[in-house]
Parts: structure tokens; C-alpha cells; sequence
């Protein structure tokens, strides 16, 4: 009975449940398209917060520089510089989200946000990073290093930035080592690699606050 041949119910039965199960994974699918999406305004918004905060932590730092120069002029000095760099990396990623979503009408619009086009080709080339990948990885090594070099024999905030500025290979579940950048940013939805960005944007912010 089992190599015997269908009937025309039995097969339309068959299709509606494939129609079926496509329809769940599809409706999955921007379930989870939306959460990334969400997940990016909520990052923002908190990247928001802490500029302001930091802004005028800045502020308060300049003002006790100038009536107590000896004691914290040097420390303004040091605090001065992870600034700028951090405006310049920060700025850096803003501007590569705006690439990733020029093409797009409606920003917010993250269930059609499932390609992963976009930085497959901007960052990859074959089994190689093209020029904009290399320069990727640079920015985010040049600037835990940069910082480091600021905080000089001040060690202390050496592990957070190892751990959010990390772009060493990483090991997956099969146990084989793979480079970072692929996979970070390799064939996943650009909602999911804008919100990544984003939590990079937020662990500059942090490190800020934290210094």
C-alpha cells in the first residue's frame, strides 16, 4: 500500500500542509526580523541616554580641571582624547548603517530587512576580505588599541575592552575556528547586522561612561 500511488485528495491534503508549515516558518521569520528591529530602537535610544550622560560628565570633568588644574587637568587631558576617538569610530558606524539602508523606503520596515546582500559584498570577497572588510576590522582593533594606549599603566578597564573590542577568530559549536568577521557579520539579515552595529555603538558609549 505504501508504493501504491496517491490519490488526488491525498495529495492536495500534502500540499496544504507544506503551504502550511512554509507560512510558519515565514511568519517565524519576521517574528524574529521585528525583535531585531525592536532591539535596534531600544539600543538607540539608551545610546541617546548615555551621550547625554556622558556629555555631561565631560562637562563636570572641565569644570573641576580649570579651579584644580593639578589634579585634574591630566586626567581631562586623557579623558579629551578617548573622546575624540570615540566620536570618530562611533561616527565611523553611523555612517555604515546609513549605507546599509540607503535603498530603503521605510526604515523601520524590518521584516524586509531579511537580505544579507549587503555586507556579504561590502565586507566579503570569496574566501577574503575586500578592502571596506579589512578596514572594518581595522577601525575596531585601532580603537581598543588606541584607547588602551590613552589609559597608559591604567589596566583596569583592559578586560572590558578585550571582551568588546574582541575581534579574534572564534570557535563554533563543530569545534572549528573561524574568523571573526565571518561570523559576526556573514549571511545574516541586514536587520541583524544593523543591530549588531548598533550594540558596538553601545559598547563605545559604555566604555566612555566606564573611563
Amino acid at each position: 500500500m505504501a508504493s501504491g500511488k496517491m490519490s488526488a485528495r491525498q495529495k492536495m491534503i500534502n500540499l496544504m500542509y507544506l503551504v502550511f508549515i512554509a507560512m510558519l516558518a515565514m511568519n517565524m521569520s519576521k517574528e524574529v526580523l521585528s525583535a531585531f528591529g525592536f532591539m535596534n530602537e531600544k539600543l538607540t535610544e539608551n545610546n541617546t541616554s548615555t551621550t547625554a550622560k556622558n556629555n555631561e560628565a565631560y562637562a563636570n570633568l572641565a569644570t573641576k580641571a580649570s579651579e584644580q588644574q593639578a589634579k585634574f587637568g591630566p586626567l581631562k587631558m586623557q579623558a579629551d582624547k578617548i573622546r575624540v576617538l570615540s566620536a570618530d569610530f562611533y561616527t565611523y558606524l553611523q555612517d555604515l548603517k546609513t549605507k546599509m539602508t540607503a535603498d530603503l523606503e521605510d526604515k523601520k520596515d524590518y521584516e524586509a530587512m531579511d537580505k544579507t546582500a549587503f555586507l556579504d559584498e561590502y565586507f566579503f570577497k570569496g574566501d577574503k576580505f575586500t578592502t571596506e572588510g579589512q578596514a572594518f576590522l581595522d577601525k575596531i582593533n585601532g580603537y581598543r588599541a588606541d584607547v588602551t594606549t590613552v589609559l597608559g599603566d591604567n589596566t583596569k578597564f583592559s578586560a572590558a575592552l578585550k571582551a568588546r573590542f574582541s575581534t579574534d577568530d572564534v570557535v563554533n559549536r563543530d569545534g572549528k575556528k573561524i574568523k571573526w568577521l565571518e561570523y559576526r557579520y556573514e549571511g545574516f539579515p541586514l536587520v541583524a547586522s544593523l543591530t549588531n552595529l548598533t550594540q558596538m555603538q553601545a559598547d563605545i558609549k559604555n566604555t566612555e561612561a566606564d573611563i
